[in-house]
């Protein structure tokens, strides 16, 4: 029994310094990507190497108590390790799927915010602002082009509105079902795991 309390143990203990090293708090500045993908793109990658750390060492810390010191976990000891992992994994995901939906979040309010600024330069006295301010003696042919200017950056946002929006509702669904996932994995294995610990 204080074998799985001492393995647990450990490996909360490499979690919680897995995390620390997914989110590190030197000095160094972090300067984020504009693109919300570039930025999930970043975190994945963080995360998979996070989650690779703790594989490696939670076989070897199996071999070790297995092997090294010939203790043996049982197969429900086993069974909660494996538990213990997925619930971790899940987490982590949950977490990255949280990050990519405030990300989502400020980018579409950007992008309302921009819309907006175009459609005031739309009308027919913000385009005479814009050109009066540069100064040029074919103000038709100027206004024409802010006109066309304005116009497609319009359109482009409008295209760039709808595609944040497709993706905030595809993220919000598996936001979701990540967060019911790891809801009934923690009403399943920790209880067990604190089952298993409570003759300490």
């Amino acid at each position: 029994m204080k074998q799985i309390i001492f393995v647990l143990f450990v490996l909360l203990t490499g979690v919680l310094g897995i995390s620390a090293q997914t989110n590190p708090t030197d000095s160094r500045q972090n300067f984020p990507s504009p693109e919300p993908i570039q930025n999930i793109s970043q975190e994945i990658t963080k995360i998979s190497k996070s989650v690779q750390t703790l594989n490696s060492g939670i076989k070897q810390l199996l071999e070790k108590f297995m092997v090294g010191k010939g203790m043996q976990l049982s197969e429900r000891q086993q069974k909660l390790l494996l538990g213990f992992e997925v619930l971790n994994r899940a987490e982590q995901r949950l977490e990255i799927l949280q990050k990519f939906q405030i990300e989502l979040t400020q980018k579409e309010g950007e992008v309302k915010t921009r819309m907006s600024q175009v459609q005031e330069e739309l009308i027919p006295g913000g385009i005479d602002r814009s050109v009066a301010m540069i100064g040029t003696t074919n103000g038709n042919e100027m206004r024409e082009n802010r006109r066309r200017t304005f116009e497609t950056e319009r359109r482009n946002l409008q295209n760039l509105s709808e595609q944040i929006n497709r993706n905030l509702q595809q993220n919000n669904d598996e936001l979701r079902q990540a967060e019911n996932f790891v809801q009934r994995l923690r009403r399943k294995i920790l209880p067990q795991i604190e089952m298993e610990i409570s003759d300490l």
